[in-house]
């Protein structure tokens, strides 16, 4: 009794600690950051910084406005702090000697259209910076109330931070209920869900305070990791629980059959938590090291959920067991009784049917298509929407991208920037050359002028392009304007830009996908043939789960669907190390059942005692799942989470339908690893 107090108040402790930690751990918004060092993006990003400083930004349309307004407001907002400079019509062409309506149409549509117009703010902090809120704020008492729009990164960048920061609860609040809902029914007491959700909860609340531990942790991974952990670590509660009222049949000794339930389940825990924590670790064989992010917090939550199911579940069902006998109720939902008999009559169809599958999944599987940038889907009601489209409609849709060449030969410039303008997806290329008379001597040049597009070393040039959707059309473009590059500066220059993050994201996680799968499988196969003493066993299950995984890629091939690409290792790691959990339960306990009996009575037996723990696991994983993809105002948690919803609702049909074939008439290849087993279950 002592120790079981002492054990909890030590948890209670490190609990209490890692809350409090909680709201100290920094969370990260900027996807480049974990691009590696010497990848195009970071070398282009750290040398504008060099050369120019943070930068980023800001277009502001003020609506049904006069050229001499324009002007007003912009001498106010080049006061604010943070604003480098203003650039508008007026930078362009002298409005005091030259009338509107003499001045090139293509210059002025750019800046003015039917009295509405459009600036550029250059703000010396990065688009990530927290002060970019005050920058806006500060604008924003400068305008008339309801007569402008923003157009910017800086401004998705806010509002991904208020989503980040609201979602992680908004999914929790959505999610915790459903999962009460299904424990209770399918649990055969009510005190059960109170076990669980108080032993998950300790290891929740220390894998968020330990993430202190890190220098930051991503916007994505954040919002993902408390419903995941949650979702994916519940059924370790679930063997030992139902472990317990097994042996709780056979003996009145709390203590006797707490340790019996221990002993009994240690193994599938383990092999569980295990392969769920190497599908994670594989990550970290990604380059493109959010793949570290994620799969550090994720494993380490894992982690904290079988530590604290192990030490502080059996404590609580000691504590709790009187509750426990005085709250039993019947089990609303039972596996059929019928159910194996029925599907053992088309076992060789089953059999031939998973053959197919695997194969036709696995072919569709390849043809996937796959977004590699991120976005985050704001509703169209929201603010950020309805400003974005504003401009859009008046201006047209374009991003910039920043070009870095050396200064040291104007004509080459002059030359870059008339090919860049040639070039049908280019709308405006801003640079020195283009905003003064090329003629003009440099040192005549205003400096504020020359110092925003001239660096110690290098001219900056920002490029407006018309294609802001990830696409084919974008790469190809991206690779025209690094030809014409190559043509002036074929040995100096840099690319900085979102298109250009991107491209190298792109190139960086499908050149590590190979290494990530073998990882996670070799992991994972390695770990079930240590557990199960088995080669051939560790096969069967991997193979049953990469054909579900597979099966789960080829939907979307068939749907015509594009879904990020991170979304996919991510889910892969999950789908591969923690639906395997369900193999692994129903195969030890047919390797169990095996010892005594038939094959079939043996799978029998093991599909009755293992069904409610497999459906309550696959349930809350695909419902956690499903919550994130609806619910998440952010693509790629929207993505991860459908891909995993609908991942883990396969993978339970995989085993529930495949599973009990493949072991059955594969019997005579796993039989030389069932020990002690008897004459007449030959």
């Amino acid at each position: 009794m002592k120790s079981k107090i002492i054990i909890l108040s030590i948890v209670l402790i490190i609990t209490l600690i890692s809350a409090l930690l909680i709201p100290l751990v920094q969370t990260n918004y900027d996807l480049t950051k974990y691009l590696p060092k010497d990848s195009e993006t970071k070398q282009g990003l750290d040398m504008l910084e060099d050369e120019f400083g943070n930068h980023s930004l800001i277009e502001l349309q003020l609506l049904d406005t006069t050229p001499l307004e324009v002007i007003a407001i912009k001498d106010k907002i080049k006061q604010v702090e943070h604003v480098e400079s203003v650039i508008w019509l007026d930078d362009y062409v002298d409005l005091n000697s030259v009338p509107i309506e003499y001045i090139d149409q293509n210059t002025l549509d750019k800046f003015y259209l039917n009295s509405n117009a459009l600036i550029q703010i250059s703000v010396d902090l990065d688009s990530y910076a927290l002060e970019q809120e005050t920058v806006i704020f500060e604008i924003e008492k400068l305008l008339p109330e309801g007569s402008y729009a923003f157009r910017s990164e800086v401004l998705r960048n806010i509002e991904n931070r208020d989503i980040a920061n609201q979602e992680t609860i908004k999914i929790m609040l959505l999610i915790l209920p459903v999962v009460i809902i299904i424990l209770l029914l399918a649990s055969s007491s009510w005190i059960e869900p109170i076990i669980l959700l108080i032993s998950l909860g300790f290891a929740v609340v220390m894998n968020l305070g330990t993430n202190i531990l890190l220098p930051d942790v991503s916007f994505i991974t954040q919002t993902m990791a408390l419903a995941l952990q949650l979702a994916l670590s519940l059924d370790y509660g679930l063997f030992l629980i139902h472990r317990y009222h097994e042996e709780r049949e056979k003996t009145d000794d709390i203590n006797l059959a707490i340790k019996q339930a221990f002993k009994r389940s240690f193994s599938s825990i383990t092999a569980s938590a295990l392969t769920t924590i190497a599908g994670f670790l594989s990550l970290f064989f990604m380059r493109y090291s959010i793949g570290f992010d994620i799969g550090i917090v994720l494993s380490k939550g894992i982690l904290f959920s079988y530590l604290t199911t192990m030490i502080v579940t059996p404590v609580l069902i000691y504590f709790m067991h009187h509750l426990i006998d005085k709250t039993t109720h019947k089990t609303f939902i039972k596996p059929a009784k019928t159910y194996m008999r029925k599907l053992f009559k088309f076992r060789y169809f089953i059999l031939i049917l998973f053959i197919g599958l695997s194969v036709s999944s696995l072919i569709f599987s390849n043809k996937t298509e796959y977004i590699y940038g991120n976005n985050t889907a704001f509703n169209d009601d929201s603010q950020i929407t309805i400003d974005e489209n504003i401009i859009s409609e008046t201006f047209g849709s374009s991003q910039q991208v920043v070009l870095l060449v050396p200064n040291d030969n104007i004509p080459n410039e002059i030359d870059l920037a008339t090919t860049l303008k040639a070039h049908p997806d280019i709308i405006d290329v801003q640079t020195l050359v283009t905003v003064v008379d090329p003629n003009t001597p440099r040192a005549y040049i205003p400096e504020d002028i020359k110092t925003e597009f001239i660096g110690p070393n290098y001219t900056r040039f920002i490029v407006s392009i018309s294609l802001v959707e990830e696409s084919d059309a974008l790469y190809l473009l991206q690779e025209d304007i690094r030809q014409m590059l190559e043509t002036y500066y074929p040995d100096d220059y840099y690319m900085i830009g979102q298109p250009q993050a991107t491209e190298n994201i792109k190139t960086l996680i499908t050149e590590d996908q190979l290494m990530i799968t073998l990882a996670s499988v070799i992991a994972i196969f390695i770990i079930l043939a240590i557990t199960f003493k088995s080669i051939t066993i560790p096969i069967i299950l991997v193979l049953l789960i990469e054909s579900a995984i597979w099966m789960n890629l080829s939907i979307l091939y068939i749907q015509d669907i594009k879904t990020i690409y991170i979304g996919y290792l991510v889910v892969m790691a999950i789908q591969l190390g923690a639906t395997i959990d369900y193999a692994v339960l129903l195969t030890n306990r047919y390797i169990e059942n095996r010892k005594t009996h038939s094959p079939f009575d043996s799978i029998e037996l093991s599909y009755q005692k293992s069904f409610l723990t497999i459906m309550i696991s696959a349930l809350v994983l695909s419902i956690a799942g499903f919550t994130e993809g609806i619910f998440s105002d952010i693509s790629s948690v929207q993505d991860i989470g459908f891909l995993l919803g609908k991942g883990a609702f396969i993978s339970f049909i995989y085993v529930l339908i495949f599973l009990p074939v493949l072991l059955v008439i594969l019997d005579k290849i796993l039989i030389i690893h069932f020990k002690h087993k008897n004459k007449s279950a030959q």
